[in-house]
Protein backbone atom coordinates (compact mmCIF):
# COMPACT_ATOMS: atom_id res chain seq x y z
CA UNK A 1 0.00 0.00 0.00
CA UNK A 2 2.89 2.13 0.33
CA UNK A 3 4.16 2.21 -2.75
CA UNK A 4 0.83 3.00 -4.59
CA UNK A 5 -1.50 5.27 -2.04
CA UNK A 6 1.58 6.24 0.61
CA UNK A 7 -0.05 4.84 3.31
CA UNK A 8 0.92 1.52 5.98
CA UNK A 9 -2.01 -0.21 7.74
CA UNK A 10 -2.27 -3.44 9.24
CA UNK A 11 -3.97 -6.86 8.38
CA UNK A 12 -7.61 -5.71 10.08
CA UNK A 13 -7.95 -2.17 8.44
CA UNK A 14 -6.10 -4.33 4.98
CA UNK A 15 -9.35 -6.95 5.36
CA UNK A 16 -11.41 -4.20 5.79
CA UNK A 17 -10.80 -2.14 2.52
CA UNK A 18 -10.54 -5.15 0.51
CA UNK A 19 -14.03 -6.23 1.77
CA UNK A 20 -15.23 -3.12 1.06
CA UNK A 21 -13.70 -3.66 -2.95
CA UNK A 22 -14.71 -6.43 -3.56
CA UNK A 23 -18.31 -5.48 -2.65
CA UNK A 24 -17.98 -2.84 -4.82
CA UNK A 25 -16.36 -4.66 -7.58
CA UNK A 26 -19.00 -7.45 -7.59
CA UNK A 27 -16.64 -10.28 -7.47
CA UNK A 28 -14.36 -11.81 -4.84
CA UNK A 29 -10.85 -11.90 -5.20
CA UNK A 30 -10.26 -15.52 -5.38
CA UNK A 31 -12.49 -15.43 -8.71
CA UNK A 32 -10.21 -12.86 -10.30
CA UNK A 33 -7.98 -14.48 -13.43
CA UNK A 34 -6.73 -11.96 -15.10
CA UNK A 35 -3.58 -10.21 -14.30
CA UNK A 36 -5.14 -6.77 -15.20
CA UNK A 37 -8.05 -6.86 -13.20
CA UNK A 38 -5.62 -7.99 -9.91
CA UNK A 39 -3.53 -5.13 -10.74
CA UNK A 40 -6.92 -2.88 -10.45
CA UNK A 41 -8.25 -4.36 -7.23
CA UNK A 42 -4.64 -4.21 -5.97
CA UNK A 43 -5.04 -0.11 -6.82
CA UNK A 44 -8.42 0.00 -5.49
CA UNK A 45 -7.47 -1.30 -1.90
CA UNK A 46 -5.01 0.77 -2.13
CA UNK A 47 -6.44 3.94 -3.06
CA UNK A 48 -9.82 2.43 0.19
CA UNK A 49 -6.70 1.69 2.57
CA UNK A 50 -5.68 5.51 1.97
CA UNK A 51 -9.41 6.72 2.33
CA UNK A 52 -9.88 5.39 5.44
CA UNK A 53 -6.69 5.84 7.20
CA UNK A 54 -7.49 8.92 8.68
CA UNK A 55 -11.32 7.52 10.42
CA UNK A 56 -11.65 4.26 9.16
CA UNK A 57 -15.05 3.75 11.02
CA UNK A 58 -16.56 6.42 9.30
CA UNK A 59 -16.67 4.81 6.29
CA UNK A 60 -18.91 1.75 7.92
CA UNK A 61 -21.48 4.96 9.87
CA UNK A 62 -21.47 8.03 7.65
CA UNK A 63 -24.83 8.35 5.50
CA UNK A 64 -24.59 10.19 2.13
CA UNK A 65 -26.58 13.47 3.20
CA UNK A 66 -26.65 16.44 1.16
CA UNK A 67 -29.26 18.50 3.55
CA UNK A 68 -31.13 17.80 5.81
CA UNK A 69 -34.00 20.22 7.66
CA UNK A 70 -35.99 20.16 11.14
CA UNK A 71 -39.07 21.69 10.07
CA UNK A 72 -40.57 18.88 8.47
CA UNK A 73 -37.75 16.58 9.32
CA UNK A 74 -36.89 16.55 4.80
CA UNK A 75 -33.90 14.48 4.65
CA UNK A 76 -32.62 14.49 0.64
CA UNK A 77 -29.57 11.58 0.23
CA UNK A 78 -26.76 12.16 -2.36
CA UNK A 79 -26.23 9.98 -5.13
CA UNK A 80 -22.41 8.62 -4.88
CA UNK A 81 -21.15 6.48 -2.52
CA UNK A 82 -19.33 7.98 0.50
CA UNK A 83 -18.10 4.49 1.68
CA UNK A 84 -15.97 4.05 -1.98
CA UNK A 85 -12.72 6.23 -2.26
CA UNK A 86 -13.20 7.58 -5.52
CA UNK A 87 -9.85 6.83 -6.80
CA UNK A 88 -10.86 3.61 -5.88
CA UNK A 89 -14.10 3.66 -7.98
CA UNK A 90 -11.99 4.34 -10.84
CA UNK A 91 -10.02 1.49 -10.74
CA UNK A 92 -13.00 -0.32 -10.32
CA UNK A 93 -14.32 0.81 -13.50
CA UNK A 94 -11.23 -0.42 -15.21
CA UNK A 95 -11.99 -3.84 -14.11
CA UNK A 96 -12.85 -6.23 -17.22
CA UNK A 97 -16.24 -7.23 -16.01
CA UNK A 98 -16.95 -3.55 -15.22
CA UNK A 99 -16.23 -1.73 -18.74
CA UNK A 100 -18.53 -1.20 -21.33
CA UNK A 101 -19.05 -3.34 -24.16
CA UNK A 102 -20.06 -2.11 -27.89
CA UNK A 103 -22.34 -4.36 -29.75
CA UNK A 104 -22.12 -4.70 -33.59
CA UNK A 105 -25.28 -3.48 -35.44
CA UNK A 106 -25.55 -4.28 -39.51
CA UNK A 107 -28.40 -4.77 -41.53
CA UNK A 108 -29.72 -8.05 -42.48
CA UNK A 109 -27.67 -9.03 -45.62
CA UNK A 110 -29.78 -12.21 -46.68
CA UNK A 111 -27.87 -13.65 -49.27
CA UNK A 112 -25.03 -13.98 -46.85
CA UNK A 113 -27.11 -15.70 -44.16
CA UNK A 114 -28.36 -18.07 -46.75
CA UNK A 115 -25.04 -19.35 -47.90
CA UNK A 116 -23.96 -19.45 -44.22
CA UNK A 117 -26.51 -21.85 -43.83
CA UNK A 118 -26.09 -24.13 -47.07
CA UNK A 119 -22.53 -24.35 -45.66
CA UNK A 120 -23.45 -25.53 -42.18
CA UNK A 121 -25.57 -27.99 -44.46
CA UNK A 122 -23.24 -29.09 -46.35
CA UNK A 123 -20.82 -30.20 -43.19
CA UNK A 124 -23.76 -31.71 -41.47
CA UNK A 125 -24.81 -33.79 -44.41
CA UNK A 126 -20.96 -34.94 -45.31
CA UNK A 127 -20.74 -35.93 -41.95
CA UNK A 128 -23.90 -38.39 -42.27
CA UNK A 129 -23.54 -39.23 -45.65
CA UNK A 130 -21.42 -42.55 -45.30
CA UNK A 131 -24.39 -43.46 -43.00
CA UNK A 132 -27.19 -42.16 -45.35
CA UNK A 133 -24.94 -44.13 -48.56
CA UNK A 134 -25.27 -47.10 -47.14
CA UNK A 135 -28.64 -47.18 -45.17
CA UNK A 136 -30.30 -45.09 -46.97
CA UNK A 137 -31.20 -47.53 -50.22
CA UNK A 138 -32.37 -50.28 -48.10
CA UNK A 139 -35.07 -48.71 -46.72
CA UNK A 140 -36.46 -47.60 -50.24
Amino acid sequence: MQDIAGVSVDNAELLKAQGIIETAAGRPEELVTQLSDKLWLKRAVAYQCAYMDEDPFSVFEQPNLESATQGDNKMVFGDHDVWLAPLAEKAIGNLSWKRSRSVETAPFDYRKEVKRQNRETAIIRDRWWPFHATYGNEAL
